[in-house]
């Protein structure tokens, strides 16, 4: 239910140097590296389901075997970027979004670039996306490859290598742009040479490295991958469309989405009749990383009704195993403690959160490793009769979109599962994916330095696989961005159905 969306990690690679925190003193590396890696596997190994998934054999070997790796790199580690980049491979080794890790303060920030940065142009190419006094190969050219690798087998070695998931689209946007970022890591290769088509013709460029400023890795941030603060927001759009930007479910107190959610709930559900009527509705979900799947179930239900929720096809194959330890039982009694009371706390979460929590307690109880959210031991004397489930209400009168774009994952893709099978078309660009495995619990590693999120229930039967993500009925080919042009593109779409 509080489907927390992991580290931000990017955001801590370059938000916490700009916060101008201290590089960590010199330590002991190699045995804050090795201590580390023990307590991340420790970690893992009792409170993450992996280890006793029975689907998932592979999954407790992994882990034993990264940590064996991060010992053998503890033996030889000398620096802070000999500590950390360990870690973040160890981490980004189960391809995983929910698995987290950065660092605490700063990281090691030891930037060099070749004087030109590049991008994913959305069509599967990696071209140059800066325009520099004197960079070496012009904004637009294309990559072909570095070294003896091509384009493509450069990025999974370095980036693919240091933040995983680099099958995915949304992974190639969010992070193509550090393909020409060295953070000073010697666990990726650096290129000395690389190809670019230029003009229809190729050319070979030897690569100058030299330090980068972070002042200028925040610009080449904001640059590259469009990177803008989106606020919360019910309004008329171009063409009488209803546009809802939702880009958060944090399900924390006082978090923004805690505060603009339950007024905009309320105005879909006291203005809905108006809503119905407009050309389309678009619900705008661009920088969402995730939170609560609560929120997306309160704004169907103000869009679509109960009714339509309570007479969509429920799978009773799908459930969630949790890992019952004494940690993640702490975790979400904790967060029930948080959150129980606040303002768009729903009954449907409370009622979440203390099965959760007694079925947790009663499994530790039976040191049993997992526990079926469905096991409620709980159960009345004479189970009521079946309530019928009621026949589908007719569609809507006008079409609902849902605006994707890389960052969704988590809660978000709870929400756009919801709404698409509700009859919302989803529009603009393939989203993040998720493994099974959700829910997480963080923790700061013993030296204090980095910190870590953990998964504490696996999917069971859900019809979206493992790292599959959410792929548009219609693509927008632009800038995900740029709201204006957005704007037009679904008017111009809405106006094409009538």
């Amino acid at each position: 239910m509080t489907g927390n969306g992991g580290k931000a990690a990017l955001a801590l690679l370059v938000g916490a140097a700009l916060a101008g925190a201290a590089p960590p003193a010199e330590r002991e590396w190699g045995a804050l590296l090795a201590s580390d890696a023990k307590a991340l596997h420790d970690d893992i190994a009792a409170n993450h389901p992996g280890p006793v998934n029975s689907l998932d054999p592979g999954f407790a070997a992994n882990n034993d075997r990264q940590l064996a790796i991060a010992l053998e790199r503890a033996r030889t580690a000398r620096s802070y970027a000999d500590y950390y980049f360990p870690l973040r491979i160890y981490v980004s080794s189960f391809d995983d979004g929910h698995m987290g890790f950065g660092a605490v303060g700063d990281t090691p920030n030891d930037l060099r670039w070749p004087g030109f940065a590049t991008r994913y142009d959305g069509r599967g190419r990696i071209v140059v996306g800066t325009d520099e006094p004197g960079q070496a190969v012009p904004k637009g050219a294309e990559l072909l490859g570095c070294d003896r690798l091509s384009a493509a087998a450069y990025a999974e070695a370095t980036l693919g290598r240091m933040w995983g998931r680099w099958q995915l689209e949304a992974q190639q946007q969010r992070l193509g742009y550090l393909l020409f970022i060295d953070e000073g890591s010697n666990l990726v290769p650096i290129a000395k040479q690389c190809r670019f088509a230029v003009a229809g013709k190729a050319r070979t460029v030897d690569l100058d490295w030299r330090p980068l400023p972070v002042e200028r890795m925040a610009g080449l941030t904001e640059l590259l991958r469009g990177a803008g603060r989106r606020d919360f927001g019910a309004r008329t759009g171009v063409g009488g469309l209803r546009w809802l930007a939702i880009p958060s479910f944090s399900g924390s107190p006082g978090s923004a989405a805690a505060k603009a959610l339950p007024p905009l709930i309320e105005t879909l559900k006291s203005e809905r009749t108006a809503w119905l009527a407009a050309p389309a509705i678009v619900l705008d979900v661009r920088g969402n990383g995730g939170g609560s799947s609560d929120w997306s179930r309160q704004i169907a239900e103000a869009i679509w009704g109960k009714d339509a929720l309570a007479a969509l096809p429920q799978d009773e194959d799908v459930t969630t195993d949790w890992r019952a330890s004494p940690a993640n039982l702490a975790e979400i009694a904790a967060a029930y403690a948080e959150r129980r009371g606040t303002d768009g706390f729903s009954l449907e979460a409370d009622g979440w959160f203390r099965s959760v929590i007694a079925g947790l307690g009663t499994a530790i109880g039976r040191k049993q490793p997992l526990w079926r959210f469905a096991d409620i031991d709980a159960a009345p004397a004479a189970a009521p009769p079946p309530t019928p489930v009621p026949p589908r209400p007719a569609p809507l009168p006008r079409p609902v979109y849902v605006l994707t774009d890389s960052t969704c994952a988590s809660a978000c893709l709870d929400a756009v599962d919801l709404w698409t099978a509700l009859g919302a078309l989803q529009l603009g660009r393939p989203t993040s994916a998720d493994t099974l495995y959700m829910e997480i619990r963080d923790r700061t590693l013993p030296s204090g330095l980095t910190s870590i999120s953990v998964p504490m229930k696996v999917y069971r039967g859900r019809t979206r696989g493992a790292n599959q993500p959410a792929i548009p009925k219609v693509r927008f080919a632009g800038d995900i961005a740029d709201t204006p042009a957005l704007e037009r593109w679904v008017a111009g779409l809405a106006a094409n159905r009538r």
